[in-house]
């Protein structure tokens, strides 16, 4: 049961600066896919993290463990992009990133 919850694929992606004549260009390379889901955040815990200042809109869960830093990975699920927030979090044998949408 446990899998078919965490069963969607999500992208990871890494930030790459190239420097050029006209300065810096940021591009994002596909790293690796990870299983897991995307489960947007209700309008009580997005409230909890604003009185943190930190904007959140979506919870990401893996089912493995993942490190990253925040500055340099996004994800890619469908259509669209999110960027972390704050650290992972492993909780019972998966990991669960809290992303804003881009």
């Amino acid at each position: 049961m446990k899998t078919n919850l965490l069963s969607g694929r999500i992208q990871v992606q890494q930030r790459t600066v190239t420097e050029g004549a006209m300065g810096s260009t940021i591009t994002w390379k596909p790293v690796q896919w990870r299983y897991g889901r995307v489960i947007p955040l209700s309008a009580t815990a997005r409230a909890q993290y604003q009185q943190l200042n930190t904007e959140v809109t979506h919870s990401l869960i893996f089912t493995e463990g993942i490190t990253l830093n925040l500055a340099d990975y996004r994800f890619k699920c469908l259509d669209k992009t999110y960027e972390p927030t704050q650290p992972p979090i492993i909780r019972e044998d998966n990991t669960v990133i809290v992303c804003k949408e881009a």
